[in-house]
């Protein structure tokens, strides 16, 4: 098996994939997207390494057997045009799930010891103490994979309260009402998209937090900026937005205790996707499955 191998990186992380790439498989030349690709080179493409399939390009390539997903989500790969046949699978990359772990142990913190108090008072030069209690906040983590995992082992080590939900559990509603923080970890499945809407958010406590670090689509955006404008929600930390990059005008940049971060959670470790990459590639070669493959009817 010589297949093409086709790469749909962000265009600023190429050059560190392909060196990674180079080291696992130095026979592979890879062929990097651009729109105005050919179908004659498109079409003899057997497997892909990627972030994302712009609208149309899974037709264009009738010998694709295997994505390989270059991101924690698969969502951007599940299109409508990939045939049932393309087998999707999903980097398990221990560094990204401590990474995760660290953005929310910090953002959680952030909030549960008042930090951000007494960063305005440090712009007003005011020194005044506003002593914070250990914190033992409940904490619900949403999803409960490699990520969801981590996060929640992380934040039990540092003293709170964590339970989990997944979609197969109980109803949300029930759990969000003993969560004084929540922490988004789940896959974006129809099942899922806009999950943190104003029901939901209604339903957390009064002064409650919420940490997104998952997918924009989870959360509808107006409903959580009504939430914390009204006062019923502390704030939040979006690592995610619906729309990335975020305009200069998007409403919320200017929500006070809605922090703000360009999906910086957690960087991919180049190497451990070469090294997966070329563990499926092996896998196909002999006639098996690769690693880590996505059940497509549930979309992780």
């Amino acid at each position: 098996m010589n297949p093409v191998l086709l790469l749909l990186p962000d265009p600023r992380l190429a050059d560190a994939m392909l060196a990674a790439l180079a080291a696992e498989l130095p026979e592979v030349a890879p062929v990097l997207y651009r729109r105005d690709l050919p179908d004659a080179t498109l079409a003899p493409i057997e497997l892909a390494m990627a972030w994302r399939l712009p609208e149309g390009l899974a037709e264009r390539m009738p010998a694709l057997r295997w994505i390989c997903a270059t991101g924690a989500g698969v969502d951007k790969l599940l299109v409508p045009g990939l045939p049932p046949q393309v087998q999707v699978s999903r980097v398990v990359d221990p560094e990204q799930a401590i990474g995760m772990a660290q953005f929310t142990a910090l953002m959680v913190l952030r909030h549960a010891r008042g930090l951000a108090s007494y960063e305005a008072q440090q712009r007003t030069r005011e020194w005044r103490r506003q002593p914070v209690a250990a914190a033992r906040h409940r904490v619900l983590v949403l999803g409960r994979g490699e990520i969801g995992r981590a996060v929640a082992t992380t934040l039990q080590a540092l003293g709170f309260g964590v339970a989990c939900w997944h979609t197969q559990a109980g109803p949300l509603a029930a759990m969000l009402a003993e969560a004084d923080i929540v922490v988004n970890t789940l896959p974006l499945t129809p099942g899922t998209s806009g999950l943190l809407d104003a029901r939901a958010f209604a339903a957390m406590p009064r002064g409650a937090y919420l940490v997104n670090i998952a997918r924009g689509g989870h959360v509808v955006e107006p409903d959580l900026i009504a939430a914390v404008n009204s006062g019923h929600l502390s704030g939040a930390a979006l690592d995610v937005q619906q729309t990335e990059p975020m305009p200069a005008d998007d409403p919320l940049w200017a929500v006070p205790g809605i922090s703000i971060t360009p999906h910086i959670a957690a960087q991919p470790s180049w190497r451990t996707m070469a090294q997966q990459f070329a563990q499926g590639r092996a896998c196909l070669a002999r006639g098996e499955a690769p690693p880590n493959l996505v059940d497509r009817s549930r979309g992780y």
